[in-house]
Order: C-alpha cells, then structure tokens, then sequence
C-alpha cells in the first residue's frame, strides 16, 4: 500500500479526468455566477440595504459571484494543465504504447465533443441569457473545449514520449 501512495505519476487516463473535471468546474461555477447574483438581488428587494453597510455587503457578494468566480475558474484551469504537463515529466512508458495513448486520446475527443454540446444545450436556456456575459472565461474554455483538450493532451504525450529516461542505468530515447 505504501507503495502505491508514493507512485502517483501520470498516467493514460489524465486526458480523460482533465476533461470531465473541467466540464464539472464549469457547470458547478456557471451556475454559481447565476446563483449568487440572484440571491443579491433577492436580498436588495427584500430591505437588506437600507443601511450604507448592508447595501455594500450585498455590492461585495454580488462582485465576488461574478468576477471573483470565473477568475478563480480559470486558475483552476491552468492549474489542472500545469499539473497534467507535470506528471507527463515523471512517467516512464515505451514507445510501443503510444498507438493506446492516441486510441485513447480519440475517446476523449469524442467525449468531449458531447459535454461541449452538453454545456451549449444548457448555456441556450433563455434562463441563464444574463449569465453568459459575467462568464468569460468559462465560456471561452467550453466553447472550445475539444481544441484545448486536444492541445493539452499532445503536448503532454509530446513531453511523455519525447524526454531522455533512464531505465535501469542507461539512457534510452
């Protein structure tokens, strides 16, 4: 057991968990651009404000639903492609296993060609018309998700299968 707790390298599955975690970070924080602004305005309409206070409290909570969330979606973001470029660096793998690596890479765009028109269905819904414009981010990486997924995972099996690796002592390419 120990061993495995230490062994936590990358491995043929990155491309699929980078995938589906970003389409889960965008549906969780789109909503969450829709909630808290609604939840805002809902404290304004209900006399919440009538203090300079409270009137800046709810200014303050509204901003951070907005901005402060889609920042925060894009930082996760490049953390995930930063983590993903990481543990391509710390895996050994033979030259042989590049054709699953590519099969597998075909799944992923595949899948990701359904949760990128997944998030257009539910990005359509007349009920989140006002949302798109405080999402930027989130909109610019769903929008384009199959081309940056494709970009990520072969620059990731470019630095897998390109890099110097000792097996054993000796130095093979």
């Amino acid at each position: 057991m120990r061993k495995l707790l230490k062994n936590k390298k990358g491995e043929l599955t990155d491309y699929l968990i980078f995938l589906i975690t970003i389409f889960i970070l965008a549906i969780g924080f789109f909503v969450m651009i829709y909630v808290i602004p609604e939840i805002g305005n809902g404290l304004k309409n209900a006399g919440m404000n009538s203090t300079s206070e409270g009137s800046d409290a709810i200014e303050s909570m509204i901003s951070i639903g907005t901005g402060t969330i889609n920042m925060g979606f894009m930082l996760l973001f490049v953390g995930l492609i930063i983590s993903m470029m990481i543990t391509s660096f710390m895996v050994r793998t033979h030259p042989i296993f590049l054709f699953l690596y590519i099969l597998f890479l075909g799944i992923t765009l595949l899948l990701g060609l359904y949760l990128g028109n997944a998030y257009y269905t539910f990005e359509q819904n007349p009920l989140f018309a006002s949302t798109i414009a405080n999402a930027g981010f989130i909109h610019l990486v769903m929008s384009n998700i199959v081309l940056i997924t494709l970009a990520v995972s072969a620059l990731s099996m470019i630095i897998i299968f390109a890099k110097f690796s000792t097996f054993g002592g000796t130095q093979q390419f």
